[in-house]
């Protein structure tokens, strides 16, 4: 073992401090029943992600995970939960470990601040950005924030631009003014008033220069999220977040770094409990399938909608180069992705000459390893460099099939609390959310709110920056006229975002398996240089509880159902019944509508003989056999006698709000 690989392994083998701030989880010995899964989805959140490992953690002592999903910081938590059910599956002894030890680990000193800052590497035209963000996002929340803060952390990180500003104004002040004017006060007016000029002129000019390389021309971020750091202040090799998450995640599966990568495959094809089979799968399989089914959001901002990876759309196809995706990704990482994609074959008709680089190859789905799926949802905007993929633009006149260029930015700009990931009609086992929200400025005290009884939990979470949205006790922005306006935007931003969310969980069947973790300002978000002892006390006070608050909830005891479950199945099957009602509600009055059109039984037996669906392409006109027509007739008549049925059926249950049903595209 080399004695880089011995420093990485001594770092995640030491004995998990915390102690002396917060009492640290135990090692996961517990071996839950074979057969009691759960699901679980996180949240986005930047730095308040590090309340999922203990939460990770407490759960898993009771459930095993069957379906993980997140965006953004919750896609990597997602990740790093997956790769250790593997290991579980798979035999590893400790798979829960790295999870365990996380929190510790990100507050580890390094080089004066954490190591959770450590991790976000730019390159050398970014460093000074990067710097006063590490001054500024220690625990202070942005409306907090003073001029006098800002203003200081930029000072004091560029005052050496500062200076050379200064130098240069005292010059321009000395050869242009001083001698027109002549007066000895004058004079030196006018190189005060250089210097000073010159000072901020250099400190803007820099700052420009900076944002101009250091992040617009770094595909708009800071951070692509490989290693540029070689070595601190100690003189040990320093990974960058994508290095270091692809390392959590090969240990916690029980696979080396410099091991292919835990892909896609190895979740859907691994034993259902350890010491079983592998299972037999492909890419083909339904999600229901999959023995672990690990599922990220990302957003294609140039295309303006979400995306699910791993793609399973073959309509929504993605390509790479590997040279652009080098700054994001260890050499081993991008390896196993090239080894498993394949180049852009050309369909129909050939693209136009030299319009498909051959250095483009397809996005694989099942093949992709894991740390690629949780980089392209971990994409905060700024933050985080966006990835460059390529996909096929259907605007081009017909017969073309050119590829160009998208970018990918955070998941969470389209859906940052995915719930719905794996819904079915009737669950067979829970799933559980966790949602990152905002503290109850009534209830200051509160850090969870799980509903416990059926009619809690569908309120509104109020964005107070409105001094009239403020009661007693509670601060607005009346008098803070800047402040004001910044929290405008704030909730601006947010309600875009993040309102299919907020609906959701209102939902009667939604709110009653979503805990909300109401965090303090200055807790997470992206304050990336918060303390160690932050960081300790929100993984126990937000992680480890809510995790042992869903294993109390949800979990039998003794052989006897957990009520909790119970109700949840319950509420589940009632919001089904109550979402067809709504959705056939006036199906049959449709169905046989025959103004300027014709009855549906009618149309379909009309088409045996005209296609009742045109195709550009004539051998796709096919008319229905007489076989289909009559299968057709015969569930026409089903949903018709099923809209009766729900209509006059009895039910005490009136699920508020009353649930909708609506088809989407899939992502």
């Amino acid at each position: 073992m080399t004695t880089e690989a011995q420093e990485r392994k001594e770092e995640w083998d030491a004995p998990a401090p915390g102690d002396d701030v917060c009492p640290t989880p135990d090692p996961v010995n517990e071996e839950p029943p074979l057969d009691r899964f759960c699901d679980i989805v996180l949240t986005g959140g930047v730095a308040s992600g590090v309340v999922y490992p203990w939460a990770i953690v407490e759960i898993a002592r009771a459930f095993r995970f069957r379906s993980i999903g997140g965006t953004s910081v919750g896609a990597m938590a997602a990740a790093l939960a997956a790769a250790a059910e593997y290991g579980r599956r798979t035999g590893h002894q400790s798979p829960f470990e790295v999870l365990r030890r996380l929190p510790a680990a990100l507050g580890e000193p390094v080089d004066g601040k954490t190591r959770m800052f450590s991790l976000f590497q730019t390159k050398p035209a970014g460093k000074r950005i990067m710097e006063v963000w590490g001054k500024l996002g220690t625990g202070i929340s942005v409306p907090e924030l003073g001029r006098a803060q800002v203003v200081g952390a930029v000072f004091s990180v560029y005052r050496s631009a500062g200076v050379w500003g200064a130098l240069v104004g005292l010059l321009v002040a000395a050869l242009f003014f001083g001698w027109v004017i002549g007066i000895a006060f004058a004079f030196a007016l006018s190189m005060v008033l250089g210097a000073a000029l010159g000072f901020v002129l250099g400190i803007v000019i820099a700052i420009g220069k900076d944002l101009l390389y250091g992040v617009i021309r770094n595909n708009l971020g800071l951070c692509a999220g490989g290693t540029t750091e070689e070595t601190g202040s100690d003189g040990k090799r320093r990974p960058g977040l994508v290095e270091w998450l692809h390392e959590g995640i090969q240990r916690s599966a029980g696979l080396k770094s410099t091991d292919p990568p835990l892909t896609f495959r190895d979740l859907w094809c691994a034993p259902l409990y350890p010491g079983g089979p592998r299972q037999k799968c492909s890419g083909q399989d339904a999600p229901d399938r999959r023995s672990i089914d690990l599922q990220a959001i990302t957003t294609n901002v140039t295309l303006g909608r979400p995306y699910r990876l791993p793609l399973t759309d073959r309509r929504s196809r993605l390509y790479f180069k590997r040279k652009e995706l080098e700054d994001y990704f260890p050499k081993v990482v991008l390896d196993a992705l090239v080894r498993a994609a394949r180049p852009y074959p050309p369909h129909n008709t050939d693209p136009p000459p030299g319009r498909v680089d051959a250095d483009l190859l397809e996005l694989p789905g099942s093949g992709m390893p894991i740390v690629v799926a949780a980089r392209l949802s971990l994409s905060f905007p700024l933050l985080f460099s966006a990835v460059p993929l390529w996909a096929l633009d259907h605007e081009q006149e017909r017969g073309k099939r050119d590829l160009k260029r998208c970018l990918f930015s955070d998941g969470g700009v389209s859906s940052n609390f995915p719930v719905h990931m794996f819904d079915e009609a009737l669950p067979r086992w829970p799933t559980f959310g966790l949602w990152l929200d905002r503290r109850n400025p009534y209830m200051p005290e509160q850090r969870i709110f799980f509903p416990r009884y059926h009619e809690q939990g569908w309120g509104d979470s109020w964005n107070r920056f409105d001094p009239d949205a403020a009661g007693p006790g509670v601060p607005g922005y009346k008098n803070q006229g800047f402040k004001y306006l910044v929290g405008f935007l704030m909730a601006l931003v947010t309600g875009g975002i993040s309102w299919r969310d907020r609906v959701s969980f209102r939902l009667p069947h939604v709110r009653n398996r979503v805990a909300r973790l109401l965090l303090k300002p200055g807790e997470g978000g992206l304050n990336i240089a918060m303390p160690r002892d932050k960081i300790l006390r929100m993984a126990h006070e937000y992680g480890t509880k809510v995790g042992q608050m869903f294993v109390e909830r949800f979990a039998d005891v003794d052989g006897k159902p957990s009520r909790d479950w119970g109700e949840q199945r319950w509420v589940r099957m009632q919001v089904m019944l109550e979402g067809l009602r709504e959705r056939l509600e006036g199906f049959r009055t449709s169905a046989e509508w025959a103004k300027h059109t014709v009855p549906m039984s009618q149309a379909i037996r009309e088409a045996i003989k005209v296609p009742p669906v045109r195709d550009r392409r004539p051998d796709q006109h096919k008319e229905l056999t007489p076989s289909q027509a009559k299968s057709l007739e015969q569930l026409l008549a089903a949903v018709q006698k099923l809209e009766v049925e729900l209509d006059e059926a009895e039910s005490s249950f009136s699920p508020v709000p009353r649930p909708e049903l609506r088809l989407r595209s899939p992502l």
